[in-house]
């Protein structure tokens, strides 16, 4: 290379120089083009000769410094066709795509005639771009020219109109080609996955199978396994696995995630498990993300938490999609202490910044009962997207805060961002909650309305329970009789719920036979039909429920509380007498009972569908679960410290009360999460307003 720096070194053969800059291109040394380039220029021959600046720019793009190679095509002086076919191409590589499409517009506009590669990489820009309409105009120029059917140009044709949703169009240039080779398979297949068309995508591999093409690639075995976990279909997955295996991709890392997010998707833990072990360099940040995520979904968080724990023993730097899956696994089971650790974490990798986790860490402390730090933390996001505010609103719906969960709706409105269907149910939950019927129903019909979004079941179940909890049954049954679709489970379960807190038989009756249909294990059922009965008064209706239930082996499902504290987390049950400090509990509620007692507390024993004495029934409301777990939290933890209960079952009335007293007597701030919402105790005062 001394040489090529001398001034009055001899110019090199034009053959031999492009040979040095096909190495300095191949081999990506920049430094050593860049000296070469200078010595062309000092030489004259960089000048004179568009072979060689044709070669100078494909090295600049091979190089990633596509500057330097369109400031040589401008020196040019008469462009020919691999000069530009080399910008086109070498721009759409360097993922400059509409930089691409404009030097395609331009070699248009010098009257030079596309070839088909030049054709493709514009395809392939527009594909990019996901803009439909300059890759119609590229279709076009291709069906005049009659490259429209050639293999590599309608297989970039088929790929671009898929990246841009049109998968009719795709199929029609995909349908139009006389042969097909894996690469246009792959667009195909690669098309249907990315655009939720999961059955035809199965469908065109299996096409692609059955035509004996033996080029499949890693790609495409990618695109096949993302369609198999997206259908759930474990079979499938594990045909493709042994494709997999004998085709020699087993070990390679892309297909290895893959499969391992395939089985994940499934539900078939135990063989991504087995996918991660396959080799011990196995362990890599998506598939480590791929199996906890697999674990949240089937709400095996423990398991999430251990390989988690893995994932960091293993060095392994945890990305924005593992801290979303595990924050989401704690807001699921309200564990607070792990996800405070992981909200330490998010901040020290530095990903607090990301809107998507932090909007999982918004609803993870809704979820765990902390409103407050829930909303400061949506306050310090510095752009609110769809995800953020739809968490905010429904943490205000979990808690009951229904004039505060309109406001963010109205805010997330005039902020540009357009609401979509959790939103609304999230807004009609809230509206439900907090007894604002005639502002639900304004939001219900605005849906269709003012944002175009059609009301689907679960928005129909949201009013049927706003009816219900307002005593507005005539209403409700009105409603679904006009419904243009069949209540849900929910629905029905709302309705029948409602029917119990205000005795109406009737209308109980209806719902409770509509949901048997539904859900015929649901033992709820037959508990709400009993208490509707005993509060009537009708004895041996009760009877007849309670033997149904014991003729067909029907058991009440249990109710239990759980509270954490000392690091460990507590359960308790009904009348639970297994806990090693069940003394010091009882006597701790038998205190607490006298206490509220003499604060004006007065058992509702109506609540209980049991034709038993009141100093019977009282006994056995005392004695329930979130009581046990409020006494225990009481003598257990610091004094300073809110004590959050989480309940399977909603909170009966006499335990709502109840409560209310103990958080006055005991000066205590008493969070319990049932099955349904938040009640936030203090004072003597529940958030709901005595209204849930």
């Amino acid at each position: 290379m001394g040489k090529l720096r001398g001034q009055n070194t001899r110019p090199p053969d034009a053959a031999a120089a492009a040979s040095l800059l096909q190495s300095c291109g191949r081999s990506g040394d920049l430094r050593r083009g860049r000296a070469l380039h200078a010595h062309l220029l000092l030489s004259g021959a960089a000048a004179a000769s568009t072979f060689l600046a044709n070669h100078l720019i494909t090295m600049y793009f091979h190089c990633a410094d596509a500057a330097s190679a369109v400031r040589v095509f401008g020196a040019v002086p008469r462009p020919n066709l691999f000069s530009w076919t080399t910008l086109v191409s070498g721009l759409a590589q360097n993922s400059m795509h509409r930089d691409a499409l404009g030097a395609f517009a331009a070699m248009r506009r010098a009257d030079v005639a596309p070839t088909q590669f030049v054709l493709s990489s514009a395809a392939r820009a527009a594909a990019g771009l996901a803009a439909p309409r300059p890759g119609a105009q590229l279709h076009c120029v291709g069906v005049r020219l009659g490259f429209d059917t050639e293999l590599f140009v309608a297989s970039n044709l088929a790929d671009m109109y898929s990246k841009c949703g049109l998968l009719r169009e795709a199929c029609r240039v995909f349908d139009q080609m006389p042969h097909k080779d894996a690469v246009a398979w792959t667009a195909m297949i690669d098309g249907y996955a990315k655009n939720g068309s999961l059955q035809a995508a199965v469908l065109s591999f299996r096409d692609m199978k059955c035509e004996g093409l033996v080029g499949a690639d890693q790609h495409v075995f990618c695109s096949a396994l993302s369609a198999s976990g997206g259908l759930k279909d474990g079979w499938l997955g594990r045909s493709l696995h042994c494709c997999i295996v004998k085709a020699g991709f087993g070990l390679e890392t892309v297909v290895r995630n893959a499969l391992l997010d395939m089985y994940a998707k499934s539900g078939d833990l135990e063989n991504a498990s087995r996918v991660v072990k396959i080799d011990p360099g196995g362990w890599n940040v998506v598939s480590s993300t791929s199996l906890i995520d697999g674990y949240i979904e089937t709400n095996r968080v423990e398991e999430a938490l251990e390989t988690y724990t893995e994932l960091r023993r293993q060095g392994i730097v945890p990305n924005e999609f593992t801290f979303s899956s595990m924050i989401k696994g704690c807001a699921m089971q309200a564990l607070l202490e792990q996800g405070t650790q992981l909200h330490a974490q998010v901040i020290k990798t530095s990903w607090i910044g990301d809107s998507f986790v932090a909007s999982t860490l918004v609803d993870m402390y809704g979820k765990c009962g902390l409103i407050s730090l829930s909303i400061q933390l949506f306050n310090e996001i510095g752009y609110h997207t769809e995800i953020a505010w739809n968490a905010v609103i429904n943490v205000y719906a979990q808690h009951g805060h229904g004039w505060e969960a309109i406001q963010a709706f109205d805010r997330m409105n005039s902020s540009g961002i357009r609401p979509n269907h959790i939103t609304f149910v999230s807004l009609l939950a809230a509206c439900s909650h907090a007894g604002l019927v005639d502002e639900g129903l304004k939001y219900f019909y605005s849906m269709k309305d003012e944002h175009g979004i059609e009301p689907k079941e679960e928005h129909f179940s949201c009013i049927i329970d706003m009816y219900g909890r307002a005593g507005r049954l005539d209403e409700a049954e009105k409603f679904i009789s006009e419904m243009p679709v069949k209540p849900n489970a929910h629905g029905w379960c709302s309705l029948l719920g409602a029917c119990r807190m205000r005795g109406n038989k009737e209308l109980g009756e209806i719902a409770a036979q509509n949901l048997m249909k539904l859900e015929p294990d649901n033992t709820g059922i037959h508990v709400s039909l009993s208490g509707i009965y005993a509060s009537l008064g009708q004895w041996e209706d009760v009877k007849a429920v309670r033997k149904l239930m014991r003729d067909s082996r029907i058991k009440k499902l249990p109710g239990f509380s759980w509270v954490d504290a000392n690091k460990q987390t507590h359960v308790f049950g009904s009348e639970d007498w297994s806990h090693p400090q069940q003394e010091q509990i009882y006597k701790k509620l038998e205190e607490l009972s006298e206490r509220i007692k003499e604060e004006g507390y007065v058992p509702d024993t109506i609540s209980l569908p049991l034709n038993l004495e009141d100093s019977a029934k009282e006994r056995l409301l005392r004695y329930h679960s979130e009581r046990i777990a409020v006494a225990f939290a009481l003598i257990s933890m610091p004094p300073t410290k809110p004590i959050i209960v989480k309940k399977n079952l909603r909170i009966c009335a006499d335990c709502h009360s109840a409560l209310k007293f103990i958080s006055k007597v005991e000066s205590r701030d008493i969070i319990v999460r049932d099955n349904s919402r938040f009640h936030h105790f203090v004072k003597g005062r529940c958030s709901c307003g005595d209204y849930w």
